[in-house]
């Protein structure tokens, strides 16, 4: 007898991938260790915990997977260095300015524009300004314009992901994951001397972050992007700036501004609207989404 297979959408693989980047911000709270340590060990850890799927043989090995390495790379390298020179709102919000990036991308690949999708991305995008007005206060320039290039580095890796990706999305997050951690550790390798004196305790929280936040976030991701359109998952993926702050609230009992609050509000709204508006096409790739028969065990 057949086994059955359980059929899952992209969207809430998407969503799930979302709900694991989100607990970095709980996590991270216990952590006083090196920025730069903190990005190529999870990294790393993340690569040992995937190296079981990479199969070169089921990746297209191709400009696209350079694009997606590097992106997804320097998106991990810029929120770093972001976060020590402007507000953490700044830092983490400006990565969904992909979502607008996607959809003007779409509008000159078809020549169309459609307002159906131009104003849930209005509303997400007011909403995203007001979250990052809470950090105005601890913001530099410099430190703004280097989170302003996280939104067009997360939609080239969103992008790419779908070409790259093959019949492998989780290999491709692990190759990603060791292209980063080498990157990190050839460029800074005096943060690698900073393991010695990490504690037990850092040790389980970054292990954490390996596999759970960066090996399970982005593998669901670039799992659930095969299936939906990339703006799509881009919106979706707002999942992580609402629920973030909300496990702040719930287990370390610190409670977000009113502008924060207006934000999520706001970015809920349009996300709602989006999910009303039928998706038509898929502007920025050719790709259709895979066949309802394609099931994940």
């Amino acid at each position: 007898m057949k086994k059955d297979k359980i059929h899952i959408s992209g969207s809430v693989i998407v969503f799930l991938g979302a709900l694991c980047w989100s607990l970095n911000s709980p996590i991270v709270k216990f952590l006083t260790l090196d920025s730069l340590l903190i990005c190529g060990l999870r990294s790393a850890i993340a690569a040992v915990a995937l190296a079981a799927f990479i199969r070169p043989k089921k990746l297209n090995w191709n400009g696209w997977m350079l694009l997606y390495v590097i992106s997804y790379a320097a998106l991990c390298l810029s929120i770093v260095v972001s976060l020590t020179l402007t507000s953490a709102p700044v830092a983490i919000g400006m990565q969904y300015t992909a979502t607008v990036w996607l959809f003007l991308a779409g509008t000159l690949r078809t020549r169309r524009f459609d307002w159906h999708s131009f104003v849930p991305v209005l509303v997400i995008m007011i909403g995203v300004v007001f979250f990052m007005l809470s950090g105005t206060d601890a913001s530099s320039s410099k430190g703004n314009l280097i989170a302003l290039s996280e939104g067009v580095i997360f939609a080239c890796m969103t992008v790419s992901s779908k070409r790259a990706a093959g019949d492998n999305p989780i290999g491709l997050t692990a190759v990603a994951n060791v292209f980063t951690a080498a990157v990190m550790f050839l460029c800074f390798p005096a943060s690698i001397q900073k393991m010695g004196a990490m504690t037990a305790q850092e040790w389980v929280i970054m292990l954490i972050l390996g596999v759970v936040q960066v090996g399970c976030g982005y593998g669901l991701y670039n799992l659930g992007v095969q299936r939906v359109s990339p703006q799509k998952a881009s919106i979706i993926a707002l999942w992580e700036m609402i629920l973030g702050p909300v496990w702040v609230t719930l287990f370390l009992k610190e409670y977000p501004s009113l502008p924060v609050c207006v934000g999520f509000v706001i970015i809920l709204i349009g996300m709602v609207l989006d999910a009303k508006k039928k998706d038509d096409a898929l502007p920025i790739d050719e790709q259709s989404e895979a066949p309802d028969g394609e099931a994940v065990s």
